[in-house]
């Protein structure tokens, strides 16, 4: 019998394109499965041409084989889209008929092995982004039987037992949401749990610390920043950082700790990359690290930051990470480069 280990939140969820303005059926690669295709040409003639008028071939550029796609009008709006916000395709033809992305977003499911799965769900979504990050309470995790989605990762090969790897994240898990602690001392906790070594004569430098989280800042969104514009945000940074953060931590705590847990569930952390346990540690901090510096940003240019900008910004930063081509290789290029005594004085702090 399969086994599904998700967090709660998931029973609760949804979809109501009326919240959000349908953003997953907007200027989103939606690609047409094989089966999801065959099922379709079970239909009859009419129902055949409708369907086929609206899909083109486009070249993947992931993969450069060329793949079937949902056509976009010309507001970037899905051509089953209808006026009502749902689903055109589904409304005649039953769930079952959706393409496999379609029926499983915003749920991320990873096959662990042949009856084992974890399932969570992206940011990207936000009516989902706002039942996993608002919630004061800690994310509970729950075991069920079935797993309800068409689209299943594979994950890649575990260095370690099924059992081991889920008792490492859950101890992992644990350590996020250990509310005694505040979160620079909880991702240390977390990076020495997953192998990380640090070393006692070397101090989390501040000013070390803005020129590389600029830097990578700087790659991941293609900025092409001058040295003047980058000591000028530097200056910036430096002068409103500790405030900021200290006030961000303080007033909205139980957010950042939800997207800790979530992005480590989500992305099934420490074997989301290549590298071992220790750089997908590196990874998932400087990734915290990165979001920090949008949050410092962000309040400097509003001066205020309510709770739902938060939600915002994070979903931003998230889709940073998820969509754009180089945004996460930045984040592995250094993670695989720095050693452990650069890693600690940059992005190690407290």
């Amino acid at each position: 019998m399969a086994k599904c280990i998700q967090p709660d939140y998931i029973k609760n969820f949804k979809c109501d394109g009326k919240f959000c303005g349908c953003r997953c059926c907007r200027d989103w690669r939606i690609i047409v499965d094989v089966k999801t295709y065959e099922k379709i040409l079970t239909l009859d003639e009419d129902s055949r041409a409708d369907f086929l008028n609206n899909v083109e071939w486009k070249r993947d550029i992931d993969t450069d084989v060329d793949v079937m796609t949902l056509k976009l009008d010309e507001h970037g709006l899905c051509s089953f889209l209808t006026e009502d916000g749902l689903c055109s395709i589904q409304k005649k033809h039953g769930e079952d008929f959706l393409t496999s992305i379609c029926q499983s977003f915003p749920r991320v499911t990873y096959k662990l092995d042949e009856n084992f799965f974890e399932q969570s769900m992206t940011l990207t979504c936000p009516l989902a982004a706002q039942m996993i990050l608002l919630p004061f309470e800690p994310i509970k995790f729950i075991e069920v039987e079935s797993v309800t989605t068409r689209a299943i990762i594979g994950l890649k090969k575990l260095s370690r037992s099924v059992d081991d790897f889920v008792k490492l994240q859950m101890d992992a898990i644990k350590i996020l949401q250990n509310r005694t602690l505040n979160i620079n001392q909880r991702l240390k906790n977390f990076y020495e749990l997953l192998g990380g070594k640090i070393s006692g004569d070397v101090e989390f430098n501040l000013k070390n610390h803005s020129l590389t989280i600029i830097d990578i800042f700087n790659k991941m969104y293609g900025a092409n920043l001058d040295e003047n514009k980058k000591s000028n945000l530097r200056g910036n940074y430096l002068r409103y950082r500790t405030k900021i953060l200290g006030d961000v931590q303080k007033n909205f705590s139980n957010v950042l700790e939800n997207y800790l847990v979530n992005e480590f569930f989500l992305r099934c952390y420490p074997n989301a990359f290549s590298g071992g346990d220790v750089v997908n540690a590196r990874i998932f901090i400087t990734g915290y690290r990165i979001l920090e510096f949008a949050l410092v940003l962000a309040v400097i240019s509003k001066t205020k930051m309510t709770v739902g900008d938060m939600a915002v910004l994070i979903i931003s930063v998230n889709d940073m990470l998820d969509h754009s081509h180089g945004g996460m290789d930045v984040l592995i290029d250094f993670a695989e480069s720095c050693d452990e005594k650069t890693f600690s004085s940059t992005i190690l702090e407290g």
